[in-house]
């Protein structure tokens, strides 16, 4: 099994798949190498990337949160934000007045659309439904909720929120302007060991492609983790080998050096 983030590994600048990038994971498969997306993208978002690769298999997404297949639609694992939780950084948010994504049953809800939420909808192709408050969706428990704020000031609140939420949800940083939370049991690496259970493949098989944060569970779980070169340093200290950057093919030329 070979697993792949999307934004930052397998998709460039323009968070596009080159062809290069495309071909690579079609010989994957052909050479029946189950291929997977790992992202922290909303499912919806990741599914016409899967299409157009032409992959017919389950897909990680929400950080791990939800591994749902692409083709039949069949959910493996679904593994929620706790609903007084969801509550309490919709609150967080009013009272800051940051931006917040709420992800429910692979919808995406936002007090209002602004330029965060067309952000969003630019990189990902996912739509904003505006409802004016979200405390009206009290009680319910979303996969994933997501701030998108400024970077210069990403960093004092992501240590305010991990502080204020230690041991209770599990807080990262996935993209310079985004703080996303999911349940605590919620990991990309607790994901891919789900899915190699699933399909009975030794995780000692299984190759693991990052370059944010959020990837480090998974190169570390899988048996060989591969960094791009325009990774974080804690992702390239955790990595086996290190290829170029996502724009110059990096998931390409570690496929054929390393794999085929």
């Amino acid at each position: 099994m070979a697993a792949f983030d999307l934004d930052g590994t397998l998709l460039n600048s323009n968070h596009e798949i080159s062809p290069e990038n495309c071909e690579a994971l079609q010989q994957l498969t052909a050479n029946d190498i189950l291929v997977v997306l790992v992202s922290g993208r909303m499912h919806r978002s990741i599914k016409p990337i899967s299409d157009k690769i032409g992959l017919k298999n389950p897909i990680i997404s929400y950080n791990g949160g939800m591994v749902k297949h692409a083709i039949t639609d069949e959910v493996y694992h679904h593994t929620p934000v706790p609903a007084e939780y969801a509550t309490a950084i919709v609150n967080d948010c009013t009272n800051q007045n940051l931006h917040l994504n709420y992800c429910l049953n692979d919808e995406l809800y936002v007090v209002k659309k602004n330029d965060w939420s067309e952000l969003y909808e630019v990189r990902t192709g996912v739509p904003a439904n505006p409802i004016g408050e979200l405390q009206q969706l009290d009680g319910e428990t979303p996969t994933k909720l997501l701030i998108i704020h400024q970077a210069e000031e990403l960093t004092s609140l992501l240590e305010y929120f991990k502080s204020k939420y230690r041991d209770k949800l599990y807080v990262t940083q996935t993209q310079p302007e985004y703080i996303e939370f999911m349940n605590p049991d919620v990991t990309k690496g607790n994901a891919l060991i789900a899915l190699s259970d699933r399909f009975n493949i030794p995780i000692d098989s299984v190759v693991a492609f990052g370059d944010s944060y959020n990837d480090e569970s998974l190169l570390k779980t899988a048996g060989y983790g591969i960094a791009m070169e325009n990774a974080v340093p804690p992702i390239k200290d955790c990595a086996d080998y290190i290829t170029t950057t996502n724009d110059d093919n990096g998931v390409a030329k570690a496929i054929w050096n390393l794999i085929l």
